[in-house]
């Protein structure tokens, strides 16, 4: 089988819209981690009730909820730019920084939420935290 050149023309297609694909994702990240309400209009249209007859501890913990999906948002975000400039490049490095930098910010986040909830669970997170911190040292000090 003759291998056919690769075209310059298809990665940096797929390079640059990953690229604006994961800038914009890290841009909505912001949008969940500091901007948005507890409740937008359709979240009280689905449930069908009054958004002041819920208590206010429920407000709190959506609140940290959605700060915990703006965290795996920011995460992904950053996945996807580091793939598209890996794509631009061809430079491994893109792809090992942007995989440890996302494994911090989501399993960080992801922590810190279970820790100001006082999740049952918070030893299973923080398993899950020490795994992540392990794969950041394999990535950075061991590749």
């Amino acid at each position: 089988m003759v291998k056919q050149p690769v075209s310059r023309i298809r990665p940096a297609l797929v390079g640059g819209v990953l690229i604006a694909l994961g800038v914009l994702t890290m841009g909505l990240s912001i949008y969940f981690l500091g901007f948005r309400p507890p409740l937008l209009p359709e979240d009280v249209r689905y449930i069908g009730g009054n958004p002041q007859a819920l208590s206010p501890a429920l407000r709190d913990w959506l609140g940290i909820v959605f700060n915990t999906w703006g965290g795996f948002i920011a995460g992904y975000g950053t996945m996807l730019t580091g793939a598209g400039v890996f794509m631009l490049t061809g430079r491994n490095s893109w792809l090992i920084r942007a995989t440890a930098l996302s494994l911090l910010i989501v399993f960080g986040r992801f922590l810190y939420s279970n820790i100001v909830l006082s999740s049952d669970f918070l030893w299973v997170i923080a398993g899950l935290f020490a795994l992540s911190l392990a794969a950041v040292y394999l990535l950075i000090v061991e590749l």
